[in-house]
């Protein structure tokens, strides 16, 4: 059985006029072949010679061609890739850079101050390489060195704030399971074409838009600017069919729908709010993007899926769109877990759900309901860091730390987050994502966080201002109070918001969307 990083080889060598990426530079759509991406890997090893197992090389660069071609370089050389958020500050960036001990790192031109800074303070030579000087058209021979199944591949750094930043040791066996758990779920196509919206040094867009594409020979649509607008408008001109997204991401586009619709004028507007009813409650999906045909215009006239991972999906937005005739796979996984657990299928799919176990992964639910994973998807621990693994690996078995249950046909729910569940005086457990989902469901609130303080539960609300104002509310504060209350009026009365703040900003949030929830306590004394 070939390897992804064979295949990959071997599709540079069979196919090397096929387009693999398309570049956005100044509003202008460039593409890249198979060809034009082994120059780069080529180049890349020229300056990088000398790479060999075991050594350690950083990526910190924004998302663009010469990431991937940086990550195959290193990874084609015997090398182990550490990819790192390139927003991360210079001392964020120099305690990932202490703990890893690179010998390179491949940035780019707008992050390459940020680079020097940090590597000036190691107290060893690390050679930086800048893409944006380098010349990356040459012509070589691609070296190619053979990796074992265990071999580490991959360091992934699962949080830099800290002065001490954990790396998630995955190999070349870890990343090669999810390729094939995804490739044998069989609902990827030849023609499909992916884009890349969420940054690659998360797992979760690392596989899904950085590896798999190129592995299975799909092409890779970057986008210039993270922009609703323009993500949306380069889906549509690049006819991309595989979008790869966080519940964030799908709450701003549903949210914006259903703004628009509550414009349209009054019999319009109660014809299609009822046939969005109507279709909840199961239609061909063809009727429903024929109704909603103009809703797929602007969205994504050629989408096939929508894959949703990172977080909870809220219910309501994800049956609205499947009411509009979108078709959303939501999946579950972690760092880990490289990331792949669980996924929901075209042709087994349950709202609400992390899906169902993909090939030759085990679940069990611990009897403190917390998920436990078994596989070839399970990470080979934190670098350097033995007895934290030891804490979360035992017997084989991956504790998540996440909360849940596998129902009668298999599929797993996500309940909450063991490490956020919030225990209150009277002993009573709650799930903070629960109600902030419920609360999600009004259109005149963007974002929401809820979390204990002070011996009471909060939440730091940032309303649609753009909505209220239109509808000419004055009383922004006093209306979101009704519309919490009106949400939470079936709450049992421990589970309601006591206090509330409202702000104009978003909330502290990952790279891939997911609440900072431990920094809203320190938003909530900021806030006047």
């Amino acid at each position: 059985m070939d390897t992804f990083l064979e295949r990959v080889f071997e599709n540079i060598q069979t196919f090397p006029e096929r387009e693999v990426f398309v570049e956005k530079r100044n509003g202008v759509y460039r593409s890249l072949s198979f060809e034009d991406f082994k120059k780069q890997i080529v180049s890349l090893q020229k300056i990088m010679e000398g790479v060999s197992p075991e050594d350690r090389v950083v990526l910190f660069m924004e998302n663009r061609p010469e990431w991937i071609s940086s990550l195959f370089a290193v990874l084609f050389s015997g090398g182990i890739a550490v990819p790192v958020d390139y927003l991360l500050t210079e001392e964020e960036l120099f305690n990932i850079l202490k703990d890893s001990q690179p010998r390179f790192l491949i940035t780019s031109g707008k992050n390459r101050e940020t680079a020097e800074r940090a590597v000036s303070k190691l107290g060893y030579h690390v050679k930086l390489v800048d893409v944006d000087s380098e010349n990356l058209e040459s012509n070589g021979k691609l070296f190619f060195r053979k990796r074992d199944l265990e071999d580490v591949i991959l360091i992934l750094y699962t949080s830099g704030t800290t002065g001490n930043p954990k790396g998630v040791m995955l190999t070349l066996k870890n990343l090669n399971h999810n390729i094939r758990a995804v490739e044998n779920l069989g609902f990827l196509r030849e023609d499909d074409r992916f884009v890349a919206i969420l940054p690659f040094h998360h797992t979760y867009p690392l596989m899904a838009t950085a590896v798999l594409p190129i592995t299975l020979r799909n092409p890779l649509v970057f986008i210039e600017k993270l922009t609703p607008a323009d993500i949306l408008s380069t889906v549509n001109e690049q006819k991309v069919t595989i979008m790869v997204g966080v519940p964030k991401l799908y709450h701003v586009i549903h949210h914006n729908i259903m703004a628009e619709i509550k414009k349209l004028p009054s019999l319009k507007r109660r014809i299609v709010e009822g046939a969005l009813k109507a279709f909840r409650r199961g239609a061909p999906r063809a009727v429903r993007k024929r109704f909603f045909s103009e809703v797929h215009r602007r969205v994504g006239r050629h989408l096939r899926f929508m894959i949703s991972g990172g977080a909870k999906l809220s219910e309501d937005v994800w049956r609205d769109m499947e009411a509009m005739g979108f078709n959303i796979l939501e999946g579950y996984g972690l760092t880990e877990t490289s990331p792949l657990i669980s996924v929901n299928r075209p042709d087994k799919k349950k709202i609400g759900t992390a899906g169902v176990p993909v090939e030759g992964v085990e679940v069990r639910v611990t009897e403190s309901g917390e998920i436990a994973v078994k596989g070839d998807n399970v990470m080979k621990g934190y670098y350097n860091k033995p007895e934290e693994t030891e804490k979360v690996i035992r017997d084989g078995w991956f504790y998540t730390g996440d909360l849940g249950y596998v129902d009668e046909d298999g599929f797993i729910h996500i309940t909450g987050r063991a490490k956020e569940v919030i225990v209150l005086e009277s002993g009573k457990n709650v799930y903070p994502e629960d109600i902030e989902i419920e609360l999600l469901k009004s259109p005149y609130i963007l974002e929401v966080g809820v979390f204990f303080h002070e011996g009471k539960l909060k939440a730091i609300v940032r309303p649609d201002f753009e909505l209220l104002v239109e509808e000419e509310i004055q009383d922004v504060k006093g209306f979101i109070k009704k519309e919490m209350n009106r949400l939470m009026r079936g709450f049992q009365p421990y589970k309601k918001i006591k206090e509330f703040k409202v702000v104009d900003r978003e909330l502290p949030r990952t790279r891939i969307g997911k609440l900072r929830r431990f920094l809203l306590p320190e938003m909530w004394e900021e806030i006047e």
